[in-house]
C-alpha cells in the first residue's frame, strides 16, 4: 500500500509541475508581483517532494545520467565554493542556487519516465491542445495593447515585456517572456501532428482549432525562436518520414491541414498587422545580425572564445544565473554571459563545465538515438517530442525557470514514450499487480 500510495503522489507532483510551469509567469507579472524572485524556485519543492516519495517507494533514478548529475553536483558544489573564496565575488547562497539551477531537476527527467505511461503522455499533450486556445487569445489581445498596457507587465512590479518593432511586444501569453510560448509551442505543433497522425488519439475538432491556434500564435509572435522552434519540430517530422517512409501519406494530410489553417487565419482581423509586424521584425534582425544561422551558431561557440582565459574553478557556481544576479544585488542583468554554454564555462570553470556540457550532450545523443529507433518502427511521438527539447536541453537558459522547465518536462515526456526503454515500465508493472493506480 506505501508504494502505492507513493508513486500516487509522484505522478500528481508531476502534474503539478506541468501546471505550474504554465502559470508561473502568470502569478510573476499580474498576481504576486512582489515576489517575483522566490517564484524563480516555486517548482522546486515539487521535485523535491517527488523524489522523497520516489525514495520511499524504490523508484528513485539509477540510471547512468542520475548518477554521473549527482557526482557531478557533489564535484561542482565544494569547488564553487573555493571558487568564492578565490575571486571573492559570490557568497555561498549564489553558489546553493547554481548548484540547484544545473542539477537539481535533471534526474526529475528519469524519474517521469519512470512513472508515466503512454497513456499519461496523451493526455498531458491534449491539455496541452486544450490551453493553446486560451493561450492564443491572450497573446492577441497582448499584440493590440500597447507596450505599457497592464496585459504587457514583464516580471516584478516594474518589469515589461521585449519590444518587437512598429511599437508593438512580443506577446508571452501566461509565461515570462517570449521564450515561453516558443518553447509551448513547439509542444503543441508535437502533438498535432501526432494526432493527425495516429487517427482517434484526439477529436478533430480540438485538433483543428489548436492548429489556427499555432497559425495564429506564430503570426503575432514577432519571434524567430517561435517560428524556429516549430520548425524543428516539422524537421523531425521529416526524419521521421526518413526513417519510416510510409509515413508520408500522413504528412501530406498533415501539410494540407497546416495550409487550409494559414489560409484561415489570413482572414482574421489582426492577421495583416501581425504579419507585417513580425515579417519586419525578422529583416531587421538578420539585417542587424546577418542572419539567423551565425546568431544560432554563436550560442555554442561562444563557449570556447575565451575559455583560456577564465580560472580553471570558474568565477562562481551561480553567478551566471539571473536568481544570482538579484542575490548579489544586481537584478535583470547578466553577470557573465547571456548564453547557456558560456555562462557554464565561466562559472564552473573549462573543466567542470566542459563536464557538465558533455553530460547534457550526451543525454540529447541518447534520447535521439532511441527516438530515431522508435521512429523507424512507426511510433513518432518519441521524435517529436525529441523535437520540442533537445535544443533545449543542450544549450537552453537552465537559469531561465522556463526554459529549465520545458527542458525538463520534454525531455521525461519523450523517454516516458520510448517503447523501448525499460523504465518505462516499471509504473506499467506495477499497476498490473494492483501497486498502482
Amino acid at each position: 500500500m506505501l508504494a502505492r500510495s507513493d508513486i500516487a503522489n509522484v505522478r500528481r507532483l508531476i502534474w503539478i509541475y506541468f501546471w505550474l510551469l504554465i502559470i508561473e509567469g502568470a502569478l510573476r507579472k499580474w498576481f504576486l508581483p512582489q515576489l517575483s524572485t522566490p517564484l524563480l524556485v516555486v517548482r522546486d519543492p515539487v521535485v523535491i517532494l517527488a523524489y522523497y516519495f520516489a525514495f520511499r517507494a524504490g523508484i528513485l533514478p539509477k540510471d547512468r545520467f542520475s548518477i554521473a548529475t549527482l557526482a557531478l553536483a557533489l564535484i561542482s558544489f565544494p569547488a564553487g565554493l573555493l571558487a568564492t573564496v578565490i575571486e571573492g565575488q559570490s557568497n555561498i547562497s549564489v553558489v546553493l542556487f547554481g548548484l540547484r539551477t544545473n542539477f537539481l531537476h535533471l534526474p526529475f527527467i528519469f524519474l517521469i519516465a519512470k512513472v508515466f505511461t503512454l497513456e499519461d503522455v496523451k493526455a498531458l499533450g491534449r491539455w496541452v491542445l486544450i490551453i493553446s486556445v486560451p493561450m492564443t487569445i491572450l497573446m492577441i489581445f497582448q499584440f493590440r495593447a500597447g507596450p505599457d498596457d497592464f496585459l504587457n507587465r514583464g516580471i516584478g512590479e516594474t518589469g515589461r515585456q521585449i519590444i518587437s518593432t512598429m511599437g508593438k511586444i512580443r506577446p508571452a501569453g501566461t509565461f515570462s517572456f517570449i521564450s515561453g510560448p516558443a518553447l509551448f509551442y513547439a509542444v503543441v505543433t508535437a502533438f498535432i501532428t501526432y494526432g493527425y497522425l495516429n487517427k482517434r488519439t484526439y477529436p478533430d475538432w480540438l485538433l483543428g482549432i489548436a492548429s489556427v491556434s499555432t497559425v495564429s500564435a506564430l503570426v503575432v509572435s514577432g519571434s524567430r525562436s517561435t517560428v524556429g522552434a516549430v520548425g524543428v519540430v516539422f524537421a523531425c517530422l521529416g526524419v521521421g518520414i526518413l526513417a519510416r517512409p510510409r509515413l508520408v501519406g500522413g504528412a501530406v494530410r498533415l501539410a494540407l491541414i497546416v495550409g487550409i489553417a494559414v489560409f484561415g487565419v489570413s482572414y482574421l482581423p489582426f492577421f495583416g498587422e501581425a504579419y507585417l509586424v513580425t515579417s519586419t521584425r525578422f529583416d531587421m534582425a538578420n539585417t542587424a545580425e546577418g542572419g539567423i544561422l551565425p546568431r544560432f551558431l554563436t550560442a555554442y561557440t561562444a563557449a570556447f572564445d575565451n575559455i583560456f582565459d577564465v580560472p580553471l574553478l570558474g568565477r562562481g557556481l551561480g553567478m551566471g544565473t539571473n536568481g544570482g544576479a538579484a542575490l548579489l544585488g544586481s537584478a535583470g542583468k547578466f553577470l557573465l554571459a547571456e548564453t547557456e554554454w558560456p555562462r557554464v564555462i565561466q562559472e564552473s570553470g573549462p573543466v567542470l563545465g566542459l563536464m557538465f556540457i558533455t553530460l547534457r550532450a550526451l543525454m540529447v545523443a541518447w534520447m535521439g538515438k532511441w527516438s530515431f529507433k522508435a521512429a523507424a518502427q512507426g511510433d513518432l511521438l518519441p521524435l517529436l517530442l525529441f523535437g520540442t527539447g533537445f535544443l533545449n536541453l543542450l544549450n537552453g537558459q537552465f537559469g531561465q525557470p522556463t526554459s529549465l522547465g520545458f527542458a525538463v518536462l520534454m525531455a521525461g515526456l519523450c523517454i516516458a514514450s520510448l517503447p523501448q526503454v525499460k523504465p518505462v515500465q516499471v509504473y506499467q508493472n506495477l499497476a498490473r499487480s494492483g501497486l498502482a493506480t
